[in-house]
């Protein structure tokens, strides 16, 4: 028997189905084939039509699909696609049942595991699950195969062509950290010639992996069936055109592979004959799959990404992204990765390099000239995002002029090049590139206060040929960010509470009794929600309103003491570690007197793959005992 919710879906898909415009054509040409007049038929003949015709047939096995989805459904299992009638559309079927061999894992070690998955402008994230040595997925996903411009299928032969691989991406999780256990590109395109494949797929080391054993080369097996949607109606391609048409973009791959290659020992040949000081110029860097690529190749301009709305929520939402630095080698150096977006994303956390580059490939999508500034600060190498704003042209003005600024992308601020922060903050500059063009500096001092930042000038920059750089092929493809999953209602409470339990026993080590005013938490709530504000905007809101408020409550001969500050973790002592270093907030949690009141108040910002900031502001009035 079938729910009604099932019932519901089927009915919408029976509609969907006979809304087509090619069922109808089939059915007339029938009737005319048949040389029925429209006045004759009946629910008996017509039945019989659809039947001839296959119609009914096709809608069955549709319908059972859909049956299999539901099923799936009860299980708890993951299952991922937009519209109900999603089914009628091309689509491909990504079913994970279970991991084998993740020899890792043989002693329990409270670890889990989490899939990501991305593809043609999709990405899902799997549950977490318990990390076994058969750690059991079950996950269902459908990606859509139509182009976002028509939202209409695209016949097989075409899609033979879209080299797009699904992006596997495989975390690791204990104790809230996360690493890359394995990431693998899934090919998929065998579907348009066998209509479903059953794969076990080799889980490669990656860079965290190799480190603990040198002699692995893969981590697990992953069980996967890959079906193509629907199955009705399909005329399958011949194997030998998706051979053939994989075997050239190979061949045309190591063709501009091999091409670059020389180029760049050659560019390379004559930088280094100016003799120039030690400067980092990053022509090639290595990427999470161990291959050294065109550093070009990491950024791509990203356009119209959900939930990012301007330039300045983009530097906002990439700041609040957790700094991780990287691992060290067996040699003691760093590791410096450099990671696809979704990766970066999905470990929630990466070093400077993966902030910058999605930080300039967002300005670059809100169409700012935008690039990655590689240099150093005064004791570590270091990289930032410049946007180059064009002045208004004067009257006979030959060449254009340009305002600089420069973004620090761990903390989303903006300085002009100007700024007497400028030079306390970064010292050197090595090279400038974005997805289009790379300048190395070849200024005799590259200092940030005398380098030249016209790229234009060949004297003072040199260029690879942006003709070079067109043919290679982008290591990102088009993001979209996951919804958060969070909810700050349900959060903020939980938080306070524990911050106040906290705040009362470090409090009662020091002798001191611990009380909270609940109104004046209401009061900081104004100033709270001030501030998330004023990080994107630069503006600030109801300040009249909240220094009233204060004033009127706080009794007269009072004192008035408030420590706000943000974080982007959830971790209760390392925030009570920060307040009580801070010489304000040390200052607020041990203060005494007589009418001793504190206040605790939390407000979260969520953005979207669940990157929040987390506002807190602890305060205190008391009547100082002289």
């Amino acid at each position: 028997m079938y729910s009604k919710e099932q019932i519901t879906k089927i009915r919408q898909l029976i509609n969907n189905y006979f809304d087509k415009g090619e069922v109808f054509d089939k059915l007339k040409k029938k009737i005319e084939s048949e040389k029925i007049q429209i006045d004759d038929l009946d629910n008996e003949k017509l039945t019989k039509l659809l039947r001839e015709t296959n119609l009914i047939d096709n809608l069955i096995l549709d319908i059972k699909h859909l049956d299999e989805i539901d099923e799936f459904s009860k299980q708890n299992k993951q299952l991922t696609f937009v519209d109900p009638d999603r089914i009628n559309y091309r689509s491909v079927s990504l079913r994970i049942y279970k991991g084998r061999a993740f020899l890792d894992f043989i002693e329990p070690q409270n670890q889990k595991l989490q899939l990501y998955l991305s593809f043609c402008g999709q990405r899902f994230a799997s549950a977490t699950v318990d990390a076994t040595v058969e750690p059991e997925f079950n996950e269902l996903f459908l990606f859509d195969l139509r182009t976002e411009a028509q939202k209409a299928n695209v016949d097989l032969l075409t899609l033979s062509k879209l080299d797009h691989p699904i992006e596997l991406c495989v975390i690791q999780i204990q104790n809230g950290q996360r690493k890359l256990f394995s990431q693998k590109l899934i090919e998929w395109r065998f579907l348009l010639c066998y209509g479903n494949i059953s794969l076990n797929i080799e889980l490669p080391t990656t860079y965290n992996t190799k480190m603990q054993n040198e002699r692995k080369n893969h981590v697990g097996i992953l069980q996967i069936h890959l079906e193509l949607l629907p199955k009705t109606g399909l005329v399958l391609l011949p194997e030998n055109i998706v051979v053939s048409q994989l075997s050239k973009e190979k061949s045309v791959i190591n063709q501009i592979s091999d091409r670059f290659h020389t180029y760049g020992n050659a560019w390379w040949n004559d930088f280094k004959e100016l003799k120039l000081s030690v400067r980092p110029i990053k022509l090639y860097s290595e990427s999470q799959d161990g291959i050294w690529r065109p550093s070009s190749t990491f950024i791509r301009e990203l356009q119209s990404v959900r939930g990012i709305m301007s330039p300045n929520h983009a530097a906002r939402f990439v700041s609040l992204i957790p700094m991780k630095t990287s691992d060290r080698g067996p040699s003691g150096d760093r590791l410096e990765v450099w990671h696809r977006f979704p990766t970066f994303l999905a470990l929630k956390g990466g070093d400077f390099e993966d902030h910058c580059l999605l930080l300039c490939s967002f300005f670059l999508g809100f169409n700012l000239d935008a690039y990655v500034v590689f240099g150093s600060t005064a004791d570590r190498p270091h990289g930032w995002v410049m946007t180059r704003l064009q002045k208004p042209k004067q009257p006979n003005q030959k060449q254009a002029e340009y305002t600089y600024n420069f973004w620090e992308p761990l903390t989303g601020h903006k300085f002009q090049l100007n700024d007497p922060k400028v030079p306390q903050l970064y010292k050197r500059i090595g090279c400038i590139f974005n997805h289009k063009c790379f300048y190395a500096n070849i200024q005799e001092n590259d200092s940030v206060l005398r380098t030249d930042l016209n790229i234009e000038d060949y004297t003072k920059w040199k260029a690879v040929d942006p003709n070079e750089l067109s043919l290679l092929k982008p290591q990102n493809f088009q993001l979209i960010l996951l919804r958060q999953t969070m909810h700050a209602d349900e959060l903020e409470p939980k938080l306070e509470l524990q911050l106040r339990e906290a705040i009362g026993s470090y409090r009662k080590i020091i002798n001191l009794a611990t009380r909270y005013d609940e109104k004046l938490g209401s009061i900081m709530q104004i100033a709270l929600a001030n501030y998330e504000t004023e990080k994107i905007t630069g503006l600030q809101f109801a300040q009249t309103e909240f220094q009233s408020a204060i004033r009127t409550y706080i009794p007269e001969g009072h004192t008035f003491m408030s420590f706000p500050i943000c974080f982007n973790h959830m971790n209760i002592q390392k925030m009570l570690e920060d307040i009580k270093t801070s010489p304000v907030g040390g200052e607020v949690l041990t203060a005494r007197g007589d009418q001793t009141y504190h206040a605790v108040r939390v407000k979260m910002e969520i953005y979207p793959e669940d990157i929040y900031a987390v506002w807190v502001s602890v305060s205190v009035r008391f009547h100082k005992i002289v």
